[in-house]
């Protein structure tokens, strides 16, 4: 199965477009960045002179005099002073590097935080909650190691073994030959190795977020889990997806240790070649031994740090593939374009049209709404009936804007939506939902989410007038209790209240209860239709539902099936049509097969 799944994953990664692509994502710390690089630079060109200084000190002890102490004892004091220097310089650059650190990972939050706000709803039905959170935060960990890795052992790494071949060319050519010759091929031994692992990588990070994904929609839905005694069965997958992790993991990184055991020959084979020349170089009397242990010095120092670069690189491609779909999340196209100098609305009348609109949803093939054209007229109250799946909460979410029309227009106050600000007009709208999403913070800022600066009296009388101040007082804690993830601490009647408070603060134009009573008790309903009333007065309401009982008093009922509009009129004109669905419906619950 591993092996059918990497034959659709050969491509390689393209190496020019990640490092372009991390340049990007970065983008706010290129002088930081560039800073940094030349310090490294000074530090790693100055590291050198203790290495040469030493190579005289030998120089001079081999061939000593009385008169040579003098010179030893200003070389010491000259490599004491260069070690000093390199010191101050590492000490400013780390400080760099960490303040460098921090402010990328602040800085691809918040910006990935607002891309995640700014996109549209059909991106968030379609990916994974858990997937999505998983992918934000290895991207920017991965992008952290990475930098962490580059400035402390990557960069300063390359510009060694850049400066040790120059050395070694002008101390003789022969060791700036075997050299040249050495590095390349390791080179390119590493580079084949991660071109070999890299369809395993991606499988292996395919596989992290689905885990991820597998644990959010665990967590997430947890009542349903313990409530049908599922707690095994959601281990059992979980530990089924590890499993196959480990599996793919194990296979990358034995393919890994292998090349290592060659790459490792490779710096053997270059160190040993260099000793040799060196010895008999200074057999036949062309270098001194000072110069010999200055190159093997270098050398040594320049060829196993490449080693050790070769195993950083190994990570910097494993961060490659996190980075990537980091960088993709970041990009994402906005399915909702908000006009550059879109009309921003300083009053609404609160009429909406809808003239031939027709949409279809993201991978389906059926149409949500069918040539579907009605008008909504201002201060009034308008239903929307119909059967499940009939387009009632898509006219909704295309009031709101959350999706744009396939074809046809949807128009307020007489003003193609597309021309409005998405932020200007959608502050005169407030929905009260199904299903209200309730935020784990306190009763008093859940209410307030709308409008977060209001006092507590404005609160409180919105609470009042939605019902919902009778069972707050009661909590523990009162307006400031917190309501746990989700208002798991509350009832759905509860929950409906607090949602019809919130609407109310946000004092809307334009209010839109999507089937607000359907899954709730007598009591809480009758308490929910009486906050309705309440705050229906001057405001262009929608009422979605599927209880007939509770919109006969409707301006306008527009009946939706298949998503097209099938039937218009107020409860005593539809009811009357002999034949119609509306008539069905009603007949229908009256005699109780549907509710």
């Amino acid at each position: 199965m591993v092996e059918q799944k990497l034959k659709l994953e050969k491509k390689p990664i393209d190496m020019r477009k990640f490092w372009i692509r991390l340049w990007r994502l970065i983008s706010p710390s290129h002088k930081q960045i560039i800073s940094l690089f030349v310090l490294i630079l000074i530090s790693e060109g100055v590291k050198f002179i203790g290495p040469y200084l030493l190579k005289n000190i030998i120089d001079l002890i081999v061939n000593f005099k009385i008169e040579c102490i003098k010179n030893i004892i200003i070389l010491i004091i000259f490599i004491f002073v260069s070690d000093m220097f390199i010191w101050l310089i590492d000490y400013f650059s780390d400080k760099s590097i960490f303040k460098l650190l921090v402010e990328v990972e602040k800085y691809l939050s918040i910006n990935t935080q607002r891309k995640m706000v700014e996109l549209g709803l059909s991106y968030h039905e379609k990916e994974n909650t858990g997937n999505k959170i998983f992918k934000i935060q290895r991207g920017i960990d991965k992008i952290n190691d990475l930098l962490s890795n580059f400035f402390w052992e990557v960069g300063p790494t390359i510009i060694q073994i850049i400066l040790t071949g120059i050395i070694l060319y002008i101390t003789d050519w022969r060791f700036g030959l075997i050299f040249t010759f050495f590095v390349p091929v390791f080179i390119h031994l590493t580079s084949e190795l991660n071109k070999k692992i890299a369809p395993l990588r991606k499988l292996r990070h395919n596989m992290y977020e689905e885990a991820a994904g597998k644990m959010a929609q665990t967590i997430i839905n947890i009542n349903t889990v313990k409530s049908f005694v599922q707690e095994d069965r959601e281990v059992s997958d979980f530990k089924k997806i590890k499993t196959d992790t480990k599996k793919i993991a194990l296979l990358e990184f034995f393919k890994l240790l292998k090349f290592n055991y060659l790459r490792n020959t490779i710096i053997t084979i270059g160190r040993v070649f260099i000793l040799v020349l060196g010895v008999y170089l200074v057999w036949i009397g062309s270098i001194t031994i000072g110069s010999l242990v200055f190159i093997i010095t270098i050398s040594e120092k320049a060829l196993i740090s490449l080693f050790r670069i070769s195993r950083l690189y190994d990570r910097i491609m494993d961060s490659s593939e996190a980075i990537n779909r980091l960088y993709k999340l970041n990009n994402q196209p906005l399915d909702i374009i908000n006009p550059k100098n879109g009309f921003k609305v300083k009053q609404l009348k609160g009429i909406v049209k809808f003239e031939k609109v027709t949409f279809i949803y993201r991978d389906s093939k059926i149409k949500a709404l069918n040539q579907a054209s009605f008008k909504i007229n201002a201060d009034c109250l308008t239903a929307l009936v119909g059967p499940s799946g009939g387009g009632k909460t898509t006219v909704a979410r295309m009031i709101y804007r959350h999706y744009d029309p396939i074809s046809g227009a949807v128009w307020l106050d007489n003003k193609n939506l597309v021309e409005y600000d998405l932020y200007s007009f959608r502050k005169f709208i407030a929905i009260v939902p199904q299903d209200v999403e309730i935020f784990n913070i306190s009763v008093k800022d859940n209410i307030a989410y709308a409008k977060p600066n209001v006092n507590f009296k404005e609160i409180e009388a919105a609470a009042k007038i939605a019902n919902a101040d009778e069972f707050i007082v009661k909590l523990a804690q009162g307006y400031n209790t917190l309501v746990g993830e989700r208002g798991i601490k509350l009832s759905g009647g509860q929950k409906q209240r607090i949602g019809i408070a919130r609407a109310v603060l946000a004092n809307p134009k334009i209010l839109i209860f999507d089937e607000a009573t359907s899954n709730i008790d007598s009591y809480s309903e009758k308490l929910i239709q009486e906050a309705l009333d309440k705050i229906s007065k001057g405001r262009t309401v929608i009422a979605i539902a599927h209880r007939l009982s509770t919109i006969q008093k409707a301006d306008k009922i527009i009946v939706l099936e298949n998503g097209k509009v099938v039937e218009e009129g107020n409860h005593f004109q539809l009811a009357k049509m002999s034949g119609g669905l509306y008539n069905k419906l009603l007949n229908l619950q009256k005699m109780g097969d549907i509710r």
